[in-house]
């Protein structure tokens, strides 16, 4: 039969590296995927990137006659109990398995956004006026925005005309959301902001989410920075 001449041939393998129990896994749809790999009895595992032609004709003809109608099936291995145990998975199980997985990495990805907005919401001290004065005068030498391709996330800047202005940064060049008169809104402004109101955790988009935004660490580096560097 075909399974005793696959089971010798896989028998073989593990054999020849040692390993005393295995694991052949070949999924075909919707596309053919083979993998297989052993373990020896130190524990230690071994992976089969390539099999003899004979175990893959022999595979071929296991599916095309035992596993016709089978999206994927397994074979585990244990040398030690002569076992070779088949399991073959329907085409409605994997569609089922499918829409599980899908379901579960979207029930976790949900679950990693609440966490990291509870996160975000919770640094909610305001940097208060001392670090809101001390921003304002460093953006007289300079803006305070990354530069690099596509999206920079957000910045500050004292534009030519006097003005302040928070922004959103796009290869490096600023598009203003807020701007402000005069420096003593600025001041009261960002005075009572937090990283908390400013890392756009409420923004539908959630991958604007803490992206490059502008928080505690930012405005006391860019201070520094400019106090050193005037």
């Amino acid at each position: 039969m075909i399974t005793e001449q696959l089971n010798e041939a896989l028998r073989n393998k593990l054999e020849a590296a040692q390993c005393i129990t295995g694991r052949l896994e070949c999924r075909l749809v919707p596309s053919f995927l083979l993998t297989m790999r052993g373990q020896r009895a130190d524990g230690k595992n071994i992976f089969f990137w390539e099999l003899e032609r004979n175990i893959n004709k022999l595979l071929d003809s296991y599916q095309s006659t035992a596993a016709t109608d089978a999206a994927a099936f397994t074979i585990d291995i244990d040398l030690g109990r002569n076992s070779f145990v088949y399991n073959t998975v329907s085409h409605q199980q994997a569609a089922a398995q499918k829409d599980k997985e899908a379901r579960d990495q979207k029930a976790e990805e949900a679950h990693r956004l609440q966490e990291l907005k509870q996160m975000l919401l919770s640094r909610n001290i305001p940097y208060g006026l001392e670090l809101a004065e001390q921003v304002a005068a460093a953006l007289s030498h300079g803006a305070l925005c990354y530069s690099h391709r596509d999206y920079c996330g957000m910045g500050l800047e004292k534009n030519t005309d006097g003005n302040y202005v928070y922004a959103a940064v796009w290869d490096g060049w600023l598009e203003p959301v807020h701007t402000f008169n005069s420096r003593q809104a600025f001041v009261q402004w960002l005075a009572v902001q937090s990283d908390a109101s400013l890392s756009r955790v409420n923004e539908p988009d959630t991958w604007l989410w803490n992206n490059q935004v502008i928080n505690r660490q930012r405005l006391e580096e860019f201070v520094s920075w400019r106090q050193h560097n005037p």
